[in-house]
């Protein structure tokens, strides 16, 4: 799905902004400024769940490559035992990767085109995702905006907001892309290094840019 995809569809097809951006970027404010203008918030985090309860997408593929080892009392994936389980082994996580990301996409491709059906779709759809780019995600959405922080300012937020220690989260941020990374890809940056007022300003003008653009 691309930008010249959404130009030929007829009647009014809500537009897919990809939403990605580092921890403490402050990608959670713009994803909720989005939803208050309108758009309707697919969360990946909340899918990568739901594909991993039982009978979703990925338990049984999951439950065979890990083993009984990562389920609960009630049968269900524990998500701390399998993050323990990948998380220092990058073979391991790959395999969960493997298995759940091409599985989230395919619950999300769903989801848009349900949402893009209804009588009244929502003046934008966006997929709201950290690994956007890392998952190959970005094929699904029209456009992609990033979320920026600067290192220092992310460190500063974590330490107060999760009460983690300086190492833990320059560790935290140091795994995953840098902002560069994601710049270099996005065709919107949204830059948070000052108030949380400045960066709603921020989200409203690109909002009002997107809906010029798709009027045409």
């Amino acid at each position: 799905m691309n930008a010249k995809a959404a130009e030929s569809s007829p009647g009014a097809r809500a537009p897919v902004i990809g939403l990605t951006g580092g921890i403490a970027s402050g990608k959670t404010t713009v994803s909720q400024r989005l939803a208050g203008l309108g758009a309707h918030v697919i969360d990946a985090d909340s899918v990568g769940h739901r594909v991993l309860e039982p009978g979703g997408e990925a338990y049984a593929d999951v439950l065979r490559a890990f083993g009984e080892g990562i389920l609960d009392e009630e049968r269900r994936i524990a998500r701390r035992k399998l993050g323990a389980l990948v998380f220092g082994d990058p073979e391991k996580l790959a395999a969960l990767n493997a298995i759940s990301h091409p599985r989230m996409a395919a619950r999300m491709a769903r989801e848009i085109a349900e949402i893009q059906a209804r009588p009244e779709p929502p003046r934008a759809i966006v997929l709201d995702a950290a690994i956007l780019f890392q998952a190959g995600w970005e094929r699904l959405c029209d456009c992609v905006w990033t979320v920026s922080a600067p290192d220092e300012l992310a460190v500063a937020r974590l330490a107060e907001r999760n009460g983690m220690a300086e190492p833990e989260a320059r560790a935290r941020l140091a795994a995953q892309w840098n902002n560069a990374q994601r710049e270099a890809r996005a065709g919107r940056v949204l830059r948070n290094a000052g108030t949380r007022e400045d960066l709603i300003a921020q989200v409203e003008r690109l909002w009002r840019e997107l809906l010029a653009e798709t009027a045409h």
